[in-house]
């Protein structure tokens, strides 16, 4: 397997359709609009900063 570059678009979509995916097999629903909140996403960011 080789490494490759994902835009930002994309893997925002990836991330979206996992998120999907995973809320329905909870039995949430996450809004079409749901827009994570400014706490959420510094936390996201400085798991990504670790990898």
């Amino acid at each position: 397997m080789t490494k490759r570059t994902v835009s930002e678009k994309t893997r925002r979509q990836f991330v979206a359709r996992s998120t999907k995916a995973s809320a329905r097999l909870e039995h949430r629903d996450v809004p079409d609009e749901h827009v994570r909140s400014a706490k959420v996403e510094k936390f996201v960011e400085s798991l990504r900063s670790k990898a």
